[in-house]
């Protein structure tokens, strides 16, 4: 067993608090601005943080040409595609549900990986696993699917979803890429995709609601910025390298519960007992899936 260290505990928690209350600044941002060009504000001043971090680790660039369409999808697949689907889904989605719905992303990560992978068995446990992790979103997306609901959530939930499946792709694909500096691929995508959004997230935003925004968005806007993409992406990776990715499994259980926290209590959005029994059973669903026999 890894020794205790504080600091990778700490990051952790880090990790955890960002990633977790990311959801609730999307909605306070979504007060001011369009969807895209929140996507392109983060990315851009995650590459900012990340572009920093390179040059302080005085990391010569190894990717050349060659990269350029894996970058394009790993900023598609990894950002641009899921950043786009939660914010447009936290228009008629409360953050706090969107973030019990991202609480799949692991279970959609083992049935890809299933499929496209050859090491990763669908066992019974897993199986079960998967199983209770649907039965959870259905305890969410059911009434809108099944009826006429007036609240009008079920495109943003699916949204929601769709988000997950991209998340659980790019992670497939990220695994059967050749070795790379991490650092490197994640400032290379996360410029890909500012470079991608520029022009369509000026427009939007001009187009959609001027050039007027909140305080509180703004603020909102750069923290999903800087701390919930730059810094997090560095913590991130310097956790895997020095601990080991099982040891940040533990994120996928808290981040959906800190979300839910988070939206409940800070933006005071509704809830009830079927959103606390549908996390309950997605993090089961997590936890068969994650947990391996010794």
């Amino acid at each position: 067993m890894p020794p205790f260290v504080l600091k990778h505990w700490l990051l952790l928690a880090y990790l955890v608090f960002v990633w977790g209350f990311a959801f609730a600044l999307i909605a306070v941002a979504l007060e001011s601005f369009h969807p895209v060009f929140i996507v392109w504000g983060r990315l851009s001043m995650g590459a900012l943080v990340m572009w920093c971090v390179w040059r302080w680790r005085a990391t010569r660039w190894t990717m050349g040409r060659e990269w350029l369409p894996r970058l394009t999808v790993l900023s598609l697949t990894g950002n641009i595609i899921p950043f786009s689907l939660i914010a447009w889904a936290e228009q008629t989605v409360p953050s706090a549900e969107v973030g019990i719905l991202m609480a799949l992303m692991p279970i959609a990560t083992l049935l890809l990986a299933h499929w496209l992978l050859e090491h990763e068995p669908l066992t019974w446990r897993r199986f079960c696993g998967v199983v209770a992790g649907f039965v959870g979103v259905a305890l969410l997306v059911g009434e809108d699917l099944l009826v006429e609901s007036t609240r009008g959530q079920l495109p943003g939930q699916l949204a929601a979803l769709g988000a997950t499946l991209s998340y659980a792709f790019n992670g497939v694909y990220a695994k059967r890429l050749p070795a790379a500096d991490p650092v490197g691929l994640s400032l290379g995508s996360l410029l890909v995709g500012a470079t991608l959004l520029f022009g369509p997230a000026l427009f939007l935003q001009i187009d959609a609601v001027g050039l007027a925004p909140s305080a509180e968005a703004i603020g909102s806007l750069l923290v999903l910025g800087i701390l919930a993409t730059g810094a997090a992406t560095w913590c991130y990776f310097v956790v895997v390298t020095e601990r080991g990715p099982g040891f940040l499994s533990t994120i996928n259980y808290l981040i959906p519960a800190v979300a839910f926290a988070a939206g409940t209590v800070f933006l005071a959005e509704p809830w009830g007992v079927e959103h606390l029994l549908a996390l309950a059973l997605i993090l089961l669903g997590v936890a068969l899936i994650q947990v391996r026999k010794t």
